[in-house]
């Protein structure tokens, strides 16, 4: 039994009927590198069956504390049934990716059971019309809830899948798992109970053993500025409703290293978010609605440490950096960004972030559930704090295998936090970068637009990185 940390419980808590909190990883198969050629059903259930012992996310459940006294708990479900979370569907003839990705978007849309472990997959046949993929493609959709894993800890379940080879079997993991009875109330209860008296004693003590650090790091803060907190209202800043769209755009990652290398000092993120303030800016134009001031966004950041690299739950802070909406040269506005980062960056390297999410781990669970729904309420009515948020989750360098097929695209759906219809993650696979947009549905019905944005401000990019290394 393990208790969920005060982020995992406020992603938890955020759920509402408009806004269910979990990741999706799709991938795109080409069964024709399967020596024992296309997968069947039984197949897929073999393989996510020997990859458990490996994954154990994948059997665990939610135990709420009564009253909400108290955060919840992981334990191993004692009713686990693995039919209860595969499932295979085809999408419509002919297959192509507008198709695909609208059963995705829909698929990714319905909550979760939270009385089970809460993850699925679904299987996908008959993907035969994507541009740039061979016919008789499959795809697999995974979604996992956000109090389960992060993105870095996602990956690890992601991979525990997958192989590096067409003909590669993994060696067999001894499956020692045994389930746990759920603890009694009364158990809960006491843990409590318990927590209530020794958890603010170990919050005076973080923040008194810390004291002087904290105040030095406040201090450099203030004499850094003042952070601006005026941000413009776009269309995605508006009531979340529960449908969702996707697309992405794709460009070789050597592009954007190539755009990197002239701004000294920039890196990979710096240029995706240059990248997504030139289609924000181009898009919201073409539609006349740009704001005047830049537009913002949040950017999770893991803190996850080598030593933790097995650990579920989320350890991740978050940086919100002005996108540079307001600048039309894309190389003066990776510049800016740059610096902007740069300077964000070194200040969450003191302890002031670590500090403050231990001492949040002391709060009792019914203040988390009290203090998220207060504050959703706030964001979604009050000023706009972002207009999007940008993550990073980095994929695998060279191709990977589900039972011998080659994942030949990689990309993925986020959860849109309140109050923000618009989430980007970017991730670069097999030397393919690719920009994954999840949109709420009233705010971008037709994701087409936005990403043909995307694609445009990324040729702008390498053009101007172009002309300035001739030119050098």
């Amino acid at each position: 039994m393990r208790q969920l940390s005060f982020v995992d419980t406020a992603f938890l808590l955020q759920d509402t009927p408009a806004r269910s909190n979990h990741l999706g990883m799709i991938g795109i198969y080409d069964p024709s590198t399967a020596p024992a050629g296309s997968p069947t059903f039984a197949d897929f259930m073999a393989k996510i069956e020997a990859s458990l012992p490996v994954a154990p996310t994948m059997r665990r459940k939610l135990v709420h504390v009564p009253l909400g006294l108290d955060r919840p708990y992981w334990v191993e479900d004692p009713a686990f049934d693995l039919e209860f979370h595969v499932r295979e569907i085809a999408v419509p003839a002919p297959g192509d990716w507008c198709q695909f990705r609208t059963l995705v978007a829909r698929l990714y849309a319905r909550p979760l059971d939270l009385r089970r472990p809460p993850w699925e997959l679904t299987i996908i046949r008959g993907v035969d019309q994507v541009p740039g993929l061979p016919t008789g493609c499959f795809g697999v959709v995974l979604k996992v809830h956000h109090a389960a894993i992060d993105g870095m800890a996602g990956l690890e379940l992601w991979n525990a899948l997958h192989t590096l080879g067409p003909d590669v079997s993994p060696d067999p993991v001894p499956d020692e798992w045994q389930p746990e009875p759920i603890p009694p109330a009364a158990s809960l209860l006491g843990l409590a109970a318990t927590h209530a008296v020794t958890k603010p004693l170990s919050s005076l003590w973080l923040l008194a053993r810390n004291a002087s650090p904290l105040v030095r790091q406040a201090i450099d803060a203030a004499r850094a500025g003042a952070p601006r907190w005026r941000v413009p209202r776009t269309r995605f800043n508006a009531a979340l409703s529960p449908h969702r769209t996707f697309d992405e755009a794709r460009c070789p990652l050597a592009d954007l290293k190539a755009v990197k290398a002239v701004v000294p000092g920039a890196s990979i993120n710096d240029v995706c978010l240059s990248v997504i303030g030139g289609a924000l800016r181009r898009y919201l134009a073409s539609v006349g609605e740009l704001p005047e001031e830049s537009l913002m966004t949040i950017v999770p950041v893991s803190t996850r440490t080598p030593e933790q690299a097995g650990a579920t739950g989320n350890q991740i802070s978050m940086m919100r950096v002005n996108l540079g909406t307001d600048l039309a040269d894309p190389i003066e506005r990776l510049a800016m960004i740059q610096a902007e980062t740069a300077r964000k960056k070194a200040a969450q390297s003191g302890v002031a972030v670590p500090v403050l999410l231990d001492v949040a781990q002391t709060l009792p669970g019914a203040l988390i559930g009290g203090a998220a729904r207060s504050l959703s309420s706030f964001v979604e009515r009050g000023p706009v704090f972002a207009n999007t948020i940008v993550t990073n989750v980095p994929a695998s360098p060279v191709p990977l295998y589900l039972l011998g097929c080659e994942l030949v695209r990689s990309t993925g759906m986020t959860p849109l936090a309140v109050g923000v219809g618009l989430f980007h993650a970017v991730s670069s696979y097999a030397g393919t970068f690719s920009f994954m947009v999840t949109a709420d549905r009233d705010a971008l019905a037709d994701p087409t637009p936005y990403t043909e944005a995307l694609e445009a401000s990324i040729a702008e990019h390498v053009e101007a990185a172009t002309a300035l290394a001739s030119a050098a």
